[in-house]
C-alpha cells in the first residue's frame, strides 16, 4: 500500500460513543488476553466483539457484538463500497487510557497483509497522536480511516486527560485467501 492514513467517511458514532461510555472499569479489565501476550498493548483495554485469539480465521462471536450489530452493519456496508466485497474479521474496542502510549512497533505477517485495518474514533481529543512511519495524526472522532501499519514503525500516545477508545475493524476482502 502506498499510504500509512487513509480517510473513507465521516459517521454517525454517538450510538456506538453511548454505549462504550457505558462501560465500567471493571468491564474494560475483564477481557486482558491482548495485554498480557503483547507486552506493546498492556497499556490498553479491549472489549472483544468478534476476535480469534489464535488468527486462524474462525473470529469469536463475543457477547458485546450484538449490542453493535446495528453499527457494524453500517459499517459493513461502507467498506463494501469503498473496499470490496469482504467480511469483518476483527471488531474490538480499544481504550487507550489517559497519558498512556502504545509504544513503537511493527505488525508483521500474512493476517495483516491481507485485511484492510480499519479504525474509527469514538472518543477522542486533540492531544491524541496516531504515528505511522514518521506521519503523525489526530485521528477525529466518527473518521473511517484505513491505516496500513502492516511491517510499518508505528505508536500511539495519548497525551490528553481523557481515555482514547477507537472502534477496530479488519476487513478481509472476499478475493484474499487467508491462511496462516
Amino acid at each position: 500500500m502506498e499510504f500509512n492514513f487513509k480517510t473513507y467517511a465521516y459517521i454517525d458514532i454517538s450510538s456506538i460513543k453511548t454505549k462504550a461510555l457505558q462501560y465500567t472499569k471493571e468491564d474494560w479489565d475483564s477481557y486482558d488476553y491482548r495485554q498480557k501476550t503483547f507486552d506493546v498493548h498492556k497499556q490498553t483495554k479491549t472489549i472483544p466483539l468478534l476476535w480469534d485469539e489464535k488468527v486462524q480465521g474462525r473470529p469469536k462471536v463475543y457477547d458485546e457484538y450484538k449490542k453493535y450489530q446495528k453499527e457494524l452493519d453500517i459499517i459493513k456496508s461502507l467498506l463494501t463500497k469503498k473496499i470490496g466485497q469482504g467480511f469483518i474479521a476483527t471488531a474490538m474496542l480499544i481504550n487507550l487510557p489517559s497519558k498512556k502510549v502504545i509504544s513503537t512497533h511493527k505488525d508483521v505477517g500474512k493476517f495483516f497483509m491481507d485485511v484492510n485495518r480499519i479504525h474509527i474514533p469514538i472518543v477522542t481529543a486533540s492531544e491524541c497522536f496516531f504515528e505511522i512511519d514518521g506521519e503523525k495524526r489526530n485521528l477525529k472522532e466518527g473518521e473511517v480511516v484505513e491505516i496500513d501499519n502492516n511491517d510499518k514503525y508505528h505508536s500511539v500516545e495519548n497525551n490528553s486527560d481523557i481515555d482514547r477508545i477507537h472502534l477496530l475493524v479488519d476487513w478481509l476482502r472476499n478475493d484474499i485467501q487467508h491462511k496462516t
